[in-house]
C-alpha cells in the first residue's frame, strides 16, 4: 500500500471503522451481545468518508493557510526577489511595477501555488523523499482531524448517555447510570482529543513547511541552505576530493567498472536529490517569469525596458546568488551582475549592434570571467601563491574540475582573439560564437563551484 493510499486507509477511514469497532466492543462486553446490524449503516460512511478524501488537498490548504504564507512570503521579500532596488528606473515607474507585482502577479502566483498542490496530490512519486515525508505527514495530519472530531462526538455521547439511552432500530445502547464509569470513559475520550489536537498543531506547521519544498511548487524565495543540504554538498565534495589512488593504486583507480560501483552506491541518492532541486528552482524561474513577462506586457513600457526587467529577473535567479557568494565586495558583485546582464543583452540584439558595441561586450564579459574565476580558486583555497598568470590560474581551475579540457581549448582561442583586439590593430572584430561561448564557460564553472 502506497503513502497516498495510506493518507484515505489510514487518516480517514480508519478513524470512521474504529468506531465501528469501539462501539461493537463496549456492546459485547457491557451487554454481552453483538449487534450485526450496526456494519450496514457503516456501509453508507465509506462514501462520506471517501468525498473527505477527494476534498482533503483543498482542506490542509486552507487549514495549513500553506498559499497565505507563500503570498504573505512573497511580499515581503519582493523587492529581493524581482531586484527592484538595482532596477534602474524612474520612482514613480518603480513604485508602479512594485504596486502591479503586489496586486497582480502576486495572486496569480498564488493561484500557482494551489493549483501545483492540488493537480498532483493523487499522483506523487513516493520514490521523492520529500513527497514521500509530506505523504506521510499529511496520514497524520488527516488522522489528527477525522480521530480528534470522532472522540469529540464520543466526549458529547457519553454526556448523553448519563441521563438517557440510545434507541435506534439498527442500535440500542443503555443508559450509563454510574457517574464513575461516565468520568472515566468521559475522561479517557477527552484525553484521545487533546492528543488528536496536539498531533493536529505539530503536524500542521510540518505539512505547511513541506507543502512549499515540493518539487512541483513554484519556490522562487532566496534560497538558504539547510543543515541537509550542506551535508549533502560536502559529501559530493568528499567524493570528489577521496584520493582513490592512494588506496587502490593507480592500476585499479584506473578500473571504471570497479569504481563505478563503488561510487554509484555512494553518490546516487545525493546526487539525484541536487539534480532534483536544481530541477525545482529552473522549473520555478521559468513559471515565474512566463507571469511576470504577461504582467509587464500590460504595463506603460518600453519593448527595451520591458527586456531589460525580464532578463534582470533572469540572470539574478540564475547566478547572482553564486556571484554574491563569491565576490566580496558589492560594488564587485554589482559590477559583474550589469556586465553579464549587458552581454544578455546585446547577445539579443547582436546584429543592431555597432562593433564598437560588440567589442566592449565582449571585453566587459571578459573581465567578470578572470575576476569570478580567481574568486573560485580563492573559495576552493586553490589560488596559485607564486605564479598567479593566466595559465597557472587555468591549470588550477582544471585540477580543480572547475574546468575542462574541451572549455580550456576554447578558452586558448577566444584569449588569443582578445590579446588581437588590446594589442593589433587588424583584430579589431568579435563574433556572436566567441560571446556565447565565453558567457556558457562562465555559467559552468559557476554551477560547478
Amino acid at each position: 500500500m502506497t503513502l497516498r493510499e495510506n493518507r484515505y486507509v489510514i487518516g480517514i477511514l480508519f478513524p470512521f471503522m474504529y468506531e465501528i469497532g469501539l462501539i461493537e466492543a463496549y456492546l459485547f462486553f457491557m451487554a454481552k451481545r453483538v449487534e450485526l446490524f450496526l456494519f450496514l449503516p457503516a456501509l453508507f460512511l465509506i462514501f462520506p468518508s471517501y468525498m473527505f478524501y477527494v476534498y482533503s488537498p483543498y482542506i490542509i490548504l486552507k487549514v495549513t493557510n500553506a498559499a497565505e504564507k507563500y503570498h504573505k512570503e512573497l511580499s515581503e521579500d519582493l523587492d529581493k526577489i524581482f531586484y527592484l532596488d538595482t532596477i534602474n528606473l524612474e520612482p514613480d515607474i518603480k513604485e508602479d511595477l512594485r504596486q502591479n507585482i503586489r496586486l497582480i502577479l502576486l495572486p496569480e502566483l498564488k493561484n500557482v501555488f494551489r493549483r501545483g498542490y492540488i493537480k498532483p496530490y493523487f499522483t506523487r512519486n513516493d520514490a521523492i523523499p520529500n513527497e514521500r515525508l509530506c505523504s506521510f505527514r499529511e496520514t497524520l495530519f488527516l488522522f489528527s482531524i477525522s480521530f480528534g472530531l470522532i472522540n469529540v462526538v464520543n466526549t458529547a455521547t457519553i454526556a448523553y448517555l448519563h441521563y438517557s439511552s440510545i434507541d435506534l432500530d439498527f442500535l440500542y445502547i443503555d443508559q450509563i447510570v454510574n457517574l464513575q464509569n461516565v468520568l472515566f470513559f468521559g475522561s479517557l475520550f477527552l484525553s484521545f482529543v487533546l492528543v488528536s489536537g496536539f498531533l493536529f498543531f505539530h503536524s500542521r506547521k510540518i505539512v505547511t513547511t513541506l507543502i512549499n519544498q515540493l518539487s512541483y511548487n513554484l519556490v522562487v524565495t532566496a534560497h538558504s541552505e539547510t543543515f541537509k543540504d550542506q551535508s549533502r554538498h560536502i559529501e559530493l565534495e568528499s567524493l570528489r576530493k577521496f584520493p582513490l589512488e592512494d588506496r587502490l593504486g593507480r592500476k585499479l583507480a584506473s578500473n571504471w567498472d570497479l569504481v563505478s560501483k563503488l561510487y554509484f552506491e555512494f553518490i546516487e541518492s545525493p546526487l539525484s536529490e541536487e539534480i532534483r532541486e536544481f530541477s525545482q528552482r529552473e522549473v520555478a524561474k521559468t513559471l515565474v517569469l512566463k507571469q511576470y513577462s504577461q504582467m509587464l506586457s500590460k504595463m506603460d513600457l518600453s519593448p527595451d525596458k520591458r527586456k531589460e526587467l525580464e532578463l534582470q529577473f533572469y540572470l539574478g535567479q540564475e547566478i547572482t546568488g553564486v556571484i554574491e557568494e563569491l565576490v566580496s565586495t558589492e560594488e564587485e558583485t554589482e559590477s559583474i551582475k550589469i556586465d553579464i546582464l549587458y552581454t544578455r543583452k546585446k547577445l539579443e540584439q547582436w546584429e543592431e549592434s555597432t562593433n564598437d558595441e560588440q567589442i566592449s561586450t565582449f571585453l566587459f564579459l571578459w573581465r567578470s570571467v578572470e575576476s569570478l574565476f580567481r574568486h573560485a580558486l580563492w573559495k576552493r583555497n586553490a589560488y596559485p601563491k607564486d605564479d598567479q598568470s593566466w595559465i597557472s590560474i587555468v591549470n588550477s581551475l582544471l585540477r580543480e574540475r572547475l574546468l575542462t579540457v574541451q572549455e580550456n581549448k576554447s578558452l586558448k582561442f577566444i584569449r588569443q582573439h582578445r590579446n588581437g583586439l588590446l594589442h593589433r590593430s587588424q583584430d579589431r572584430y568579435v563574433t556572436k560564437e566567441d560571446v556565447e561561448i565565453l558567457l556558457k564557460i562562465l555559467e559552468r564553472v559557476l554551477d560547478r563551484v
